[in-house]
């Protein structure tokens, strides 16, 4: 199973290397490792691990944890693909058959973009949020779309109906200028600015195929 740890290490020489023994010491392996900040003398990283299952990705969180100076931001799994193509791919399914477009796109999105689902929604007149008009398989239903922010790109926070927390991590994309892209993380770390840009990128080319019309 492939996936992603979110930790803070010292910007210095070696600490990498004392997160990649403690991984490999706890039975995992790192398939690869994005930098997604350093700043203050400090990275932000996201580890891509392959682990056998969730009980082992807590284990291994559990030892990075114990690392001096390293802090665990969060995990997500199973975490997005690692290599290829897949929002090119996504994005040419969407834009061959725009009659149903909007279905296609968060269908796909969140296996190619790091989420565990996601649904499209349509903005009203007054810039408030309005009908979901397409979800995922794994959306757990329209009542738990609740945004009460304008459409932009942005990370977002966003509760379960009746929860006391709110999802690990929501990115809201615009597509056009009706149409919203949700996609929910459900307990993983939250989306860094470098991921909402990539989102962006796609919401961007997604809208030339999409409008509120051909969105349903």
């Amino acid at each position: 199973m492939l996936a992603r740890i979110r930790i803070s290490v010292p910007d210095r020489p070696g600490s990498l290397g004392a997160v990649a023994s403690a991984i490999g010491g706890a039975g995992a392996d790192i398939v690869k490792v994005d930098v997604l900040q350093s700043e203050s003398s400090r990275a932000l990283d996201d580890v891509f691990v392959s682990v056998r299952d969730p009980e082992h990705l807590a284990a291994v969180s559990q030892t990075l944890g114990a690392v001096p100076g390293v802090t665990v931001e969060g995990t997500q799994h199973p975490a997005p693909p690692v290599t290829g193509h897949a929002d090119l791919e996504l994005l040419a399914q969407v834009l061959a058959r725009p009659e149903r477009g909007g279905q296609t796109l968060v269908d796909g999105a969140p296996g190619a973009l790091g989420a565990d689902w996601g649904a499209l929604v349509a903005y009203r007149d007054d810039g408030t949020a309005g009908e979901v008009v397409a979800a995922s398989p794994g959306c757990p239903g329209p009542d738990h779309v609740r945004l009460t922010v304008p459409l932009r790109l942005a990370s977002v926070r966003m509760w379960p109906p009746g929860a006391d927390e709110p999802y690990g991590g929501v990115a809201l994309v615009p597509v056009g200028d009706r149409l919203g892209l949700v996609l929910v993380r459900k307990d993983g770390p939250p989306f860094h600015a470098s991921e909402l840009w990539r989102l962006g990128q796609i919401g961007q080319i997604a809208a030339t195929a999409l409008d509120p019309v051909t969105a349903t």
